[in-house]
């Protein structure tokens, strides 16, 4: 097993050797504070593909593996304890560069909604596992070392990006975040040939509040899109949806 810490160390895993798919695990614990609910993170996986579609992954658009983007979100966990991390699971098929076409770029990211309450999601300390085979890469950027990580208002946390290719992968840790307040999600891009990440993708909401996406999108002036989130169809409608 390989440990990464440090913000953009990376490590490789040759997929000539694994026999089985990816899989990424977020794993986080109890900040062992008062409340019980504010423990619940969700893992998302913004991936990129070779023409320029994104698609996110998450508890609520788990997709699957045998159509794009080739991978699956195996369900939400809503609860963490210090004897029993919280934990969930994407699966990325091996195969994934090829279907697509080229390279694909992924980044993976952790995400606290406003609902659950107030948190440090730092204090809940994340890491990322990603697996392949008997070949294990953990990220494990300490964001505790980060003052502005501390904030219980950044919502998302950026905990490992990799790049794809039909031969091998190559993870790192970032440990950006979002801005205070801003629920944009984590967005990766090419650059010649290595990869640019940021959290200033389209807000996307879960359960009931997904309809909030395509305003705070329109008020910020955010155009970026996910090929497998339909905002037009998370409008807020009308009375018998004439209006809205």
């Amino acid at each position: 097993m390989i440990n990464l810490n440090k913000v953009d160390e990376t490590a490789t895993i040759d997929l000539s050797k694994g026999t089985t798919d990816l899989v990424v695990k977020a794993q986080w614990v109890d900040n062992g504070d008062a409340s019980s609910d504010n423990d619940d993170l969700d893992l998302r996986c913004s991936i990129l593909f070779p023409d320029g579609q994104m698609y996110l992954v998450d508890a609520e658009y788990r997709c699957a593996l045998d159509q794009a983007p080739y991978a699956h979100h195996h369900g939400d966990v809503q609860n963490a304890s210090q004897e029993m991390p919280g934990e969930e699971v994407i699966t990325v098929a091996k195969d994934i560069a090829k279907r697509a076409g080229g390279p694909v770029a992924m980044v993976f990211s952790v995400y606290s909604a406003l609902g659950n309450g107030a948190v440090s999601v730092a204090s809940l300390k994340p890491q990322m596992k990603m697996s392949c085979g008997t070949d294990v890469v953990v990220c494990s950027y300490d964001l505790s070392k980060d003052i502005s990580a501390a904030n219980p208002n950044i919502y998302t946390y950026v905990i490992g990006y990799a790049i794809v290719t039909e031969s091998e992968v190559i993870l790192a840790p970032s440990g950006k975040t979002s801005r205070p307040g801003e629920e944009e999600t984590a967005w990766i891009s090419w650059h010649g040939s290595s990869v640019d990440v940021d959290v200033n993708g389209p807000a996307v909401f879960k359960g009931k509040q997904a309809s909030k996406g395509p305003s705070y999108n329109r008020q910020r002036n955010i155009t970026k899109t996910f090929a497998n989130v339909d905002q037009s169809k998370l409008q807020k409608k009308g009375l018998f949806g004439l209006f809205g």
